[in-house]
């Protein structure tokens, strides 16, 4: 890669809301400098020169009929616009909370997550996993550091692998469970065999998820590598869905066989 001083001058071409403001109406449909100026309630020579730096920097380009449209550069830069935006409007929780657990491919996607709520309670996390659980229709996928046993949980996911749905769980090797494991491995254990609960194992602490085919739970580790439930990002966004869903594959296929007496009691 080369110095970093040949990319400071992009970023000091876009910092500027006018500029930045450009850029995404020209993404939404390819405007002249009146329409410009129109637009952004300024005047024609203020817009003309940042149209004009904007140029030069190679994010936009003019078309043969006077219209600006953006180039590959461009649309680059507003792919990632949302990677920014979703750790600026949550960059209190990410000081505590590193994405260095992540896959590069996963940090990269991070805008796809933008829409999703934040929450900050273990009331609200568990209300979340219990919807989850309740509202699934098809499958259930876990990756888990703690293993809750309450009865809002266990009785709504028998209810499910009743009607069919599948379930896949990803445990942390050192996960703390109680001792009323034994009891619910047992009411599981026709689902364990049939194949409809399928469990995996990992040595890696990183986000935690929780998903039906509609809805996520998403809770990221501490800087003490410690999953703390009771702070999540939650949605129902189809792109946050994507997200949780595609990280949670990427675990399953590089995570280990599973074996029960690896978690700590």
């Amino acid at each position: 890669m080369k110095n970093m001083e040949d990319y400071a001058k992009y970023f000091l071409e876009i910092s500027s809301e006018q500029r930045l403001k450009i850029i995404q109406l020209i993404n939404e449909k390819k405007l002249r400098l009146s329409e410009l100026a129109k637009i952004l309630d300024a005047t024609t020579p203020e817009v003309h020169r940042n149209l004009d730096r904007l140029e030069k920097s190679g994010f936009i380009v003019k078309d043969a009929e006077g219209s600006f449209v953006l180039t590959t550069l461009g649309h680059m830069l507003l792919a990632l616009i949302p990677n920014f935006a979703f750790v600026i409007e949550n960059k209190k929780y990410f000081i505590e909370h590193p994405i260095d657990s992540l896959p590069e491919k996963f940090i990269l996607r991070l805008g796809e997550l933008f829409k999703g709520k934040f929450i900050s309670s273990y009331v609200e996390v568990f209300e979340s996993w219990k919807k989850i659980y309740e509202n699934s229709e098809k499958y259930i996928y876990n990756i888990l550091y703690e293993v809750p046993y309450f009865d809002e949980f266990v009785k709504p996911i028998q209810s499910k692998l009743g009607e069919g749905i599948k379930m896949k769980s990803i445990f942390y090797e050192k996960a703390m469970v109680s001792n009323s494991r034994s009891e619910v491995v047992k009411k599981f254990k026709k689902y364990i065999d049939s194949g409809d609960i399928q469990r995996m194992m990992t040595k890696n602490i990183a986000p935690a998820v929780t998903i039906n085919e509609k809805q996520c739970c998403l809770i990221f580790p501490n800087r003490d590598d410690k999953v703390d439930a009771g702070y999540a990002f939650v949605s129902d966004d189809p792109s946050f869905h994507q997200w949780c869903f595609d990280y949670f594959n990427y675990c399953w296929y590089n995570a280990q066989p599973f074996v029960e007496g690896r978690l700590t009691k």
